[in-house]
């Protein structure tokens, strides 16, 4: 019985241990706004219990080249990286993110996966040419406007409301499996409506198809 206990607690101080020490970033500029702002304990380092406590993350013109480190932040449910500089971006399993902004941010690749609780996601003003999205069950608004895509697949967007796709290179779209979208926004694409496969939907409102 001793034993017992004296393993029970053993686990526990492991556990607490873990989570007290310090991260260590792969971004500096991402550690030194994260300390700025997040530092609850004012020692001057982030450790994992204090990752675990961030909710909303505005990291805005930071300098930040890497969005690696949001893997320490697993409870996240917004997140705001604004006018950075971030060529690639992966974001996978952070099971509370509700949403995520990165506008004006250089990025040329984005990868969306396994995100149950994304609703929302900004990526505007960047460079994307290459985009990924799978296992995004909640997702209902996506704004991907004035960027470089020649192509992008949203068919496991099932409950998608709102797309922008706005001044793209886009000749086609298929949105056949998008039943719950509303509107869908294709201006600057020279893209005509004729070039959609819209399926069975009647209720999608169009803006932007070339004449």
């Amino acid at each position: 019985m001793k034993n017992k206990i004296f393993a029970v607690l053993f686990l526990f101080a492991t556990v607490m241990f873990s989570t007290a020490q310090k991260l260590n970033f792969k971004d500096k500029n991402f550690e030194k706004a994260a300390i700025e702002n997040y530092d609850i304990n004012k020692d001057g380092f982030i450790d994992g219990k204090e990752a675990l406590q961030v909710s909303n993350l505005f990291l805005v013109k930071k300098g930040i080249t890497s969005a690696d480190d949001l893997v320490f932040f697993s409870q996240v449910k917004m997140v705001v990286l604004d006018d950075n500089s971030i060529s690639t971006i992966s974001l996978k399993n952070l099971d509370a993110l509700q949403l995520f902004s990165c506008t004006n941010c250089r990025i040329s690749t984005f990868r969306a996966e396994n995100l149950k609780n994304l609703v929302s996601v900004y990526v505007n003003n960047n460079f994307i040419n290459n985009i990924f999205l799978k296992g995004l069950p909640r997702i209902d608004q996506l704004a991907i406007s004035l960027n470089q895509l020649k192509a992008i697949d949203v068919s496991d967007l099932r409950n998608l409301k709102k797309l922008n796709l706005e001044h793209n290179q886009l000749q086609k779209l298929d949105i056949s499996r998008n039943y719950n979208l509303k509107t869908l926004n294709i201006g600057g694409n020279k893209m005509k409506e004729t070039a959609i496969h819209k399926g069975s939907q009647t209720d999608l409102i169009i803006f932007g198809a070339a004449q």
